[in-house]
């Protein structure tokens, strides 16, 4: 069965039975075919070329050697359950306000197998969430939610004043 079926079918069984207790998720994680979407969709982020204190890259995953094994011993790591992730390198980032933010960097196979458990979480835990609910949503974002308090603002104004238009500084 594809991964997307699967997910489909997890999301609309918690959907439907919101009782049910899903059971062994954790042998799909440990699937070869998990882990390989989970790398395709690392790789495919622009973070995928910073390394973590590995020193591991996007680079590394142009040998075709170096792929399979790496998919091989996350495999075996898992299925054994001797995973456990690395330490994130750390770096700090300058802000606007000459202050520097700190910002962690797992390494790619910790990448890999955080992707694999939001693969197979995501569907699960997304019909728990209330259709007004924004924040780290797959399809949604921060001016989603402002343009929805918008029309709420609009509405409110109107029923009160007259019109209200929204700033185009919002908009942008």
């Amino acid at each position: 069965m594809s991964i997307a079926r699967i997910q489909t079918s997890f999301a609309r069984k918690a959907v439907h039975q919101p009782e049910h207790r899903f059971c062994d998720l954790y042998s799909l994680i440990c699937s070869r075919a998990w882990i390989e979407e989970a790398l395709d969709r690392v790789l495919s982020n622009q973070g995928s070329r910073t390394a973590g204190v590995d020193g591991v890259t996007v680079r590394c995953f142009e040998d075709p050697d170096y792929r399979a094994a790496f998919i091989a011993e996350t495999q075996c790591l898992l299925r054994e359950k001797r995973y456990r992730p690395q330490p994130c390198r750390r770096v700090y980032i300058p802000k606007a306000s000459g202050k520097r933010r700190p910002l962690g960097i797992p390494t790619l196979r910790d990448r890999v197998v955080q992707m694999e458990l939001k693969m197979l979480l995501e569907p699960i835990y997304e019909s728990d969430f209330l259709n007004c609910s924004y924040g780290f949503r797959p399809g949604r974002r921060a001016m989603d939610a402002v343009s929805q308090l918008w029309t709420y603002i609009q509405r409110a104004s109107r029923e009160t004043s007259g019109d209200a238009s929204m700033p185009s500084a919002i908009i942008s």
